[in-house]
Formats: C-alpha cells, structure tokens, sequence
C-alpha cells in the first residue's frame, strides 16, 4: 500500500514528500486521493513495477486481489484467471472501474474491506495482496478472512513493506508509527507480516526478503493446507 503503500515511508524526508503525505491524509475516501494515487502507481519505480510482475505471475485459477486501489496489477495478470478484486474506498473503486472500461476488461470489482470479506468459504485458489496488509485496520482478521475464502491448498500471494530488522531501526519504525498513520493514509510502517501470515494459519513456502524504494520488503507464497497435509 499503496512506494505508498498507499504511502510507504520515504527513503529521503522532502518538503514534497511531507505535502504529498498530508494531502493523501486530507482526502482519503475523496476523489482527490484516488487521482493522486493514480497519479503515484502510474510512476513507480522500475523495482516496483518489477515487484507487481513476480506476484502477478504467482496467480492462477480463481483470483481474489485485496486493496484493488486503481488497479496498479493487472497489466501482470495472467490470461485465463477468473478474477475477482476488493476496495474500501469508493473514489478508488470509481477510477479502477473507469478504467476497467478503458481497457474493455469484464471483472469482478467489490466495494469491501479485507477484514470481511462478502464470500463463501473456499472460493478462491489464489489471494493476492500487494502493499495493502499495512492499511488494513486489522491484519490477523483479514489474514484469517484469507484463510477462510481461499480452497484447501490455495495460496496467498503478498509482496509487502514490513518492519526494519534490527533493533534501532525497528524501535525507530514503532516510534513512528502512530504519528505516521495518521498522516500517510493509514500506513504502519511497523507490521510484522511474515509472523501475522503463519499465525492465521497460512504456511510460507517461498519468501525473499529485499529492499524496495529503500523500504524493507517481503515477497512470496503461503499456502492454506489441503488434502495432502493431512498425516
């Protein structure tokens, strides 16, 4: 989320930076942040973008993407998924459906948080998250919604901005914190994604860990167990 994350924490403080935070802050649930977020995904970095195409490529079968925002992944879809998306914010909702229509697409776009998720158990082979989990008012109930809507043997698909390893940076990021969520939409630059996707019950089975844009990220796939779990 959304690179914001729908703003992830600058690797340079900048007056701009600070503006462009306060404004996404001022305007979030308006149609001025979805434009400016338009704007933001449309000129990512090349890393970035490089991100979106891996997670994308991991997908398959009957998709759900949580955190939609303008539609930044779908250029990295496969052909073939059936694919659903959700978005609380409805300005938000309101661009990806314009342009939706823009590339004549047909998908399945909800206005929902990821904390309840409007579908049946098992609905979904894939879930894809990408730079969200740090938005969501509540990751262990959203990740527990994953659980819930994806088949047995489905995956979870994330590429996220998580909390800085070592203890000063990561007593830095928790000092932070409160105050920056506030002013940059809702980010919290201090989620322990990795720990909060084991414990709703997902195992990892791939995950790199990098830097992104100077933010420290993981990447990779958690698979609900199936059948063949079973001892």
């Amino acid at each position: 989320m959304p690179v914001p994350a729908r703003c992830a924490p600058p690797r340079v403080p900048s007056a701009e930076y600070g503006v462009c935070c306060a404004v996404m802050a001022k305007f979030r649930g308006h149609r001025g942040f979805a434009a400016l977020w338009d704007w933001m995904t449309r000129h990512e970095s090349r890393s970035e973008r490089e991100m979106r195409k891996l997670a994308g490529s991991r997908v398959s079968g009957r998709v759900l993407e949580l955190g939609v925002g303008v539609g930044a992944n779908w250029d990295y879809l496969p052909e073939g998924v059936q694919y659903t998306g959700i978005e609380p914010d409805p300005y938000m909702v309101r661009r990806a459906r314009e342009r939706m229509a823009a590339r004549g697409r047909d998908m399945a776009l909800h206005q929902s948080r990821a904390e309840e998720l409007p579908f049946a158990d098992e609905t979904f082979d894939t879930v894809l998250v990408t730079l969200a989990l740090c938005t969501v008012q509540d990751p262990g109930k959203a990740l527990a919604e994953v659980r819930r809507v994806l088949a047995p043997g489905g995956t979870l698909v994330f590429a996220e901005h998580v909390r800085p390893a070592g203890r000063v940076w990561g007593r830095l990021a928790d000092g932070v914190t409160p105050a920056w969520s506030r002013v940059a939409a809702g980010c919290h630059p201090n989620r322990q994604t990795e720990a909060a996707i084991t414990r709703a019950g997902l195992a990892i089975e791939t995950i790199s860990k990098r830097r992104v844009g100077g933010l420290p990220m993981i990447a990779g796939i958690a698979r609900k167990p199936g059948p063949a779990d079973a001892p």
